[in-house]
């Protein structure tokens, strides 16, 4: 093959993806981009070289690129240094928008303007809404012609004058991917509204109309709109008059937004009544802006607020005390009475209609938490909250007969959703006194009583609101926090119940979702109109359907800064990429937009802004948006992002709790509080059990505390900052164990509160170490620590049976206990089959009709290359059973992991479906129409799946191992009989002939011949599952895997998750390795899954349980032998003294990680593979014509070669090593034949 020099264009992912393929091949690759993004950050991981042109625009150094690759629009600065190489060019486009077919092809102009069509492909893409989704597809076509036409120009196969001559068909028009990726179908929000140029004429208009309707209703009475307006525009009058400064102009400050001038500020801070609403309506009619504040706010905050804000004024009452205002340059207005004497609402203006720019003005600053703990201002104009009040009053349905109530603190801004649009719907605002808001009786009392037809109400105290009748309420909205299934079934039944979702920043709400009982809750919905949404990557690119980002925000609701924030603004409040952009992509090449576009010229059609959320949530198929959590709500643990919604989720999604809320303490520990247990079985034992095999070690919560209810803010937000003060209950339980029994367990107490960072008073002798917040790097800190501080030798696996202090401590003071002694008791208990499992009567599977194959573990290393082989070597429809939100999600993960495996040919397989569920939930988490369909058209199940950890112990993992097994025994005798393949490992198994061989029979009551792990265990239970129904006439096998290692011709693996390969890469970093000269198993993974499947549709088949070692001849040393002729440096020597160096590694080391395997002198890993036997596998197999695996120098050349081109093993320090051998050293006190192997 020839080396080309290739310079790369296209700052998106495409351009990146290009770059990287020709950067592997082995091409000289330069970027000819300026722009940043990811081609400049793949170019900085390979380090590939950025030119950087000088003052002329010429090329420091002599660069000669053969060919310029251009992917996105061209970048002429970085292109320039690059005009005489010849250019690869990508076009797409497509005959409308969105599009169904697209043409893709890869052009090569010349200087005259004519081009060469070098390839090309037409694809019809899946529907979807997203335009990322489209794109993304669009970029694997563009990838595999680009990769045929390397291929070509490399071998010198091109030959361009044969390639015809590129011609644009009339019908389609060229499309932009980088606009295309930001398209969504959910932002044509289009929608007209003849608005008023200010909050105040808004609502004067509907005065006018109907002054004797009712506007107000409080403790006190009516008020009407005639007496309401004009008691506001009096007030309004009074408040201009005072005013230092002419109406319509404004303070000239630096420190404020952009180039907005600072607002004249009124704050306004009365109790709820309809002298509230006059103060709200008076202030911005006066033409200042309206700073609302709570009552009930701190002394301190209001000051804090008034001294940040500069307000000019305050209206308040006489119980008000002036000393708060202490020095501040401040009006105070004693407002007690309505007033609209002497005011005719229809000959009376404003006094803020003086002013000809009002609509872009602010109307109303409110003040919300800041991250830092100081409160920010957000300034809305006029323009936002009257367009927001038209939109809304359409949505829902307000008109004059409506009676809304105003629950919220005015404080907070979703008040502005109750006040504003009723006045412009001519309806009743009814407010409710403090008492009302505080006491759920009463306020239910009240909801009926008034026959309020509308209502905000937070989730917090819908959850715990009793039980009421309210006939007339038609539309219920919450918002502001999460909303807990129980509520929404429970609401939605009677109501129109609403989701609104949006920051204070974009006029109270920019999504909304109408919710039923089977509604996801944490849908918020799609966005309202004329607003934007675009979910962006951390560099600010568009996502994919299912993939998490964050919430930025463009459109009629984005406000126009934070108040004397500068800073802040400028961090938030960001250019919009997309501003401009017509909804047709195709349009932006100066094409004629659609006639869908026609709209999107509304009247204040402003969103060259993005505010940027700082929310975490993603589309799904159907363009609505999820919430996941806030950025800012992320936090580390152990080096991991973690996000408190997602365990929230999974606690409630275990349905043992009605609320949950989780926080962190100042150690980085989760904590997670819940209330409303289900049932009698709910406890915080049972919900750490159930998020177990939910979640990764490193989510689970430390401790769960269970509460009467769940505190709530002001606001009904669940008060997050209460549960943080709750004391740890951890103490309590602990002591109720007891002190420890004697100095081991004393020292070892001491120990365990050192690395799980815990007090000693926490600790209980009977905790699990698992329970308490130890992982799998902890229990190497352990062991390390057990040995070198207490000069003790604990076998992992008796530990892993009762990880607790007492076993612990009794392991190191008694030698005499024997392997499965410490088993739990429930584990027997397990082994036994339920008796309504039992095959129907009929006939039984036939492996030569298989249409339909449910396979679980898919994603996985063997359960990709199954499935793959099942697609090759059957005509079935592979169902994947894949843990994800939903399908698209499921596909997305089922994809990446067929690519990461190297498969890239299963992603997008037609015949390869997903469906999403868990392995851990009852009835694997699939809903009863879906297991129906299951279980009425599988023919045979793969069980592959597993939570794979080998430190865990066995309740820890019990969900996802056994009771998954148990589930899907269920599913192959329901409807119709179906096969089941179990796949099992060597090390679980545990029939064991007289000659101490492990034989290929069923599992006996003897515990694994090799290692006794929580994982092994729960396979070694599996096994008993399996094989008592097979006796009952289930067509079952059991299929036992030994060492699993890469493809055979090209070595590729996961090597970071094999055991073995991380015992050679750390001993590879010693210098030292255990010598053995025991037959070393070497299995790759292709002939494996091969195997399985031809094993178990063997129409000839009877044999039950399977042996797939390869017992092609290689023991340890030769294994390792091949490292040497590749040039590493490494010593052989005995286990024992290659323990003791063991002692010395820290995380540095590849063996830190499972180091406490190898500690134990009394290793129990499977060792001699001649101990295992596999005549009837092997019989098997060489009848249906699949020879093993020599392990020849080509397999292992292949096999260590992907090592160090992965970057998982560093190159040898040299190519060749004269000596064939590796150098041995043997201690004369043992000669020891365990070297390790792994299954």
């Amino acid at each position: 093959m020839r080396t080309l020099t290739f310079a790369v264009s296209g700052n998106h992912r495409l351009g990146a993806s290009l770059l990287e393929a020709l950067h592997e091949i082995g091409h000289t690759v330069v970027i000819a981009d300026t722009q940043p993004g990811p081609l400049h950050e793949s170019a900085a991981a390979l380090g590939v070289a950025v030119p950087v042109a000088d003052h002329a625009g010429r090329s420091p150094t002599p660069l000669a690129p053969d060919w310029l690759v251009r992917s996105g629009n061209a970048d002429p600065a970085g292109e320039a240094l690059f005009d005489a190489a010849r250019v690869l060019e990508l076009r797409v486009s497509a005959a409308s928008f969105p599009p169904a077919t697209v043409s893709v092809e890869w052009r090569s102009p010349d200087h005259a303007g004519a081009a060469r069509q070098l390839a090309s492909r037409t694809i019809e893409l899946a529907p979807s809404p997203c335009g990322a989704d489209m794109v993304a597809e669009i970029e694997v076509a563009a990838r595999e012609l680009f990769d045929e036409i390397v291929s070509m120009l490399g071998r010198g196969t091109l030959d361009e004058n044969a390639c015809a001559l590129a011609t644009d068909r009339p019908d389609e028009r060229p499309l932009d991917l980088d606009a295309m990726a930001g398209w969504h179908a959910s932002n044509r929000t289009q929608q007209y509204f003849e608005l008023e140029p200010s909050l105040p004429e808004m609502v004067s208009r509907t005065a006018r109309a109907t002054p004797d309707a009712i506007a107000l209703h409080d403790e006190h009475g009516e008020v009407d709109y005639r007496t309401f307006v004009g008691a506001a525009m009096k007030l309004a009058q009074r408040l201009s008059a005072a005013a230092a400064r002419p109406v319509g102009t404004a303070e000239a400050t630096a420190d404020v937004a952009g180039d907005e001038p600072a607002p004249r500020l009124i704050a306004v801070r009365l109790r709820k009544s309809s002298l509230l609403y006059v103060a709200i309506l008076g202030s911005i009619g006066s033409g200042a802006a309206y700073l609302p504040l709570d009552p009930s706010f701190p002394s301190e905050r209001v000051r804090l607020i008034l001294e940040q804000s500069r307000a000019d004024c305050l209206i308040t009452d006489d119980a008000f005390d002036d000393a708060v205002l202490a020095g501040l340059p401040i009006d105070v207005v004693r407002l007690t009475q309505l007033d609209a004497a002497g005011i005719d609402i229809h000959q009376t203006a404003w006094p803020v209609e003086a002013d000809q720019e009002r609509e872009r003005r602010c109307a109303i600053t409110i003040f919300t938490s800041g991250s830092t703990g100081v409160p920010k201002g957000v300034m809305l104009t006029h323009r936002n909250l009257v367009h927001f009040c038209h939109w809304y009053r359409d949505y829902i349905e307000l008109n004059a007969a409506s009676r809304v109530l105003q629950f919220c603190t005015v404080a907070f801004d979703v008040s502005l959703l109750d006040i504003f649009p009723t006045f412009l719907a001519g309806a009743t605002l009814v407010i409710p006194t403090e008492e009302q808001r505080h006491a759920l009786d009463d306020l239910s009392h009240l909801i009926a009583r008034q026959r309020l037809t509308h209502a905000f109400l937070p989730p917090a105290l819908l959850a715990v609101m009793p039980s009421a009748d309210w006939p007339d309420l038609k539309h219920l909205l919450t918002g502001g926090d999460v909303c807990f299934p129980e509520t929404i079934a429970r609401f939605s039944a009677k109501h129109q119940f609403h989701n609104i979702f949006g920051p204070a920043e974009c006029t109270v709400l920019v999504t909304i979702a109408r919710l039923g009982a089977s509604d996801n809750n944490r849908m918020i919905g799609r966005p309202i109109a004329n607003v934007r949404c675009y979910v962006l990557d951390e560099s600010g690119r568009p996502v994919r359907t299912g993939e998490a980002g964050e919430l930025c925000v463009a459109g009629a609701g984005v406000a126009s800064g934070y108040l004397r924030r500068p800073d802040l603004t400028r961090e938030r409040f960001v250019p919009n990429p997309y501003a401009g952009l017509k909804m047709d992509p195709a349009a932006n090449a100066g094409n004629a937009a659609d006639a869908a576009d026609a709209a999107d010229a509304w009247p204040h059609a402003h969103d060259e802004k993005l505010y940027r959320t700082g929310d975490i949530v993603q589309w799904d198929s159907q363009g609505a948006l999820h919430f996941i959590g806030r950025r800012d709500a992320q936090v580390k643990i152990r080096g991991f992002r973690v996000e408190l919604g997602e365990i929230e989720n999974a606690a409630l999604a275990t349905q043992l709790y009605g609320q949950c809320a989780c926080v962190v303490d100042d150690r980085k520990r989760i904590r997670i509080f819940v209330s409303k247990p289900r049932d009698q079985h709910s406890s915080a034992d049972a919900l750490r059990a159930a998020l177990a095999v939910k979640l990764p070690d490193y989510m689970l919560p430390h401790e769960a505390i269970v509460l009467d209810a769940l505190p709530s803010t002001g606001n009904g937000k669940i008060d997050r900052g209460a549960l943080a003060r709750i004391p740890s209950q951890r103490a309590a339980a602990a002591a109720r164990d007891g002190e420890p029994a004697n100095a081991t367990e004393r020292q070892l107490r001491l120990l365990w509160a050192t690395l799980l960072d815990l007090d000693e008073a926490e600790i209980g002798r009977h905790d699990s170490f698992f329970d308490l917040g130890g992982h799998s790097l902890l229990v190497s800190k352990l062991m390390l620590a057990v040995k070198r501080q207490m000069a003790g030798n604990a076998p992992l696996a008796r530990f892993m049976e009762k990880p607790t202090i007492e076993a612990l401590a009794s392991l190191l003071t008694d030698r005499d206990r024997k392997k499965g002694d410490r088993i739990p008791p429930r584990v027997f208990a397990d082994m036994r089959l339920p008796d309504e499992i039992r095959p129907l009567e009929g006939l039984r599977p036939d492996p030569r009709r298989v249409q339909n194959v449910l396979l679980t573990g898919a994603n996985g290393f063997l359960g990709s290359f199954i499935a793959n082989e099942l697609i090759e070597h059957t005509d079935a429809t592979v169902w994947c059973l894949v843990r994800a939100k939903n399908a698209d999600e499921g596909r997305a993960r089922l994809d990446a992991a067929f690519n990461a495996n190297g498969l890239s040919a299963l992603a997008g397989q037609p015949r390869v479906k997903v469906v999403t569920g868990d392995l851990a939930e009852d009835r694997l988490g699939l809903s009863k129409a879906v297991w129906e369909q299951l279980a009425g058209q599988i023919d045979a199940i793969y069980h592959n799946g597993a939570h794979v950890n080998h430190v865990y112990d066995y309740p820890f993992l019990y969900r996802a191992n056994v009771a998954s097994t148990l589930e899907l025994l269920r599913l192959a005798c329901e409807r119709r009989n179906k096969s089941l393949h179990f796949v099992s490992t060597l090390s679980a198994a545990s029939a064991v002939d007289r000659h101490g061989k492990v034989i290929e029979e069923g599992p006996s009551l003897d515990a694994p011949a090799f290692v006794n792990n929580g994982y092994n265990v729960t396979k070694w239970v599996s096994e008993h599952l399996v094989w008592e129904a097979a006796q009952r006439g289930v067509d079952a096998t059991i299929l036992r895997p030994g060492n699993i290692t890469g493809v055979a011709h090209s070595g590729f693996c996961l090597p970071d998750r094999n055991r073995v390969l991380l015992l050679v890469k750390g001993s590879l970093q010693l210098g030292y390795a255990p010598a053995g000269d025991t037959a070393f198993d070497f299995t790759p993974v292709d002939f494996l899954a091969r195997a399985i499947v031809l094993c178990s549709l063997d129409p000839q088949r009877e044999q039950r349980v399977f042996h797939f070692q390869n017992p092609q001849p290689l023991t340890w040393e030769g294994y390792l032998g091949a490292l040497s002729r590749l040039g590493y440096p490494l010593t052989l020597e005995d286990p024992a003294v290659w323990r003791e160096r063991l002692m010395s590694i820290d995380e540095a080391n590849a063996l830190f990680d499972v180091v406490a395997f190898y500690l134990d002198d009394s290793q129990e890993d499977i060792g001699d593979m001649a101990r295992i036997d596999h005549g009837m596998t092997a019989a098997t197999l060489d009848r249906l014509g699949l020879p093993y695996p020599e392990k020849n120098a080509a397999l292992l050349n292949a096999h260590f070669g992907y090592l160090v081109t992965s970057g998982f093993l560093h190159a040898p320090p040299s190519t060749a090593r004269p000596a064939a051998t590796v150098r041995t050293v043997r201690d004369a006190r043992n000669a020891s034949n365990d070297a390790p192997q792994s299954a």
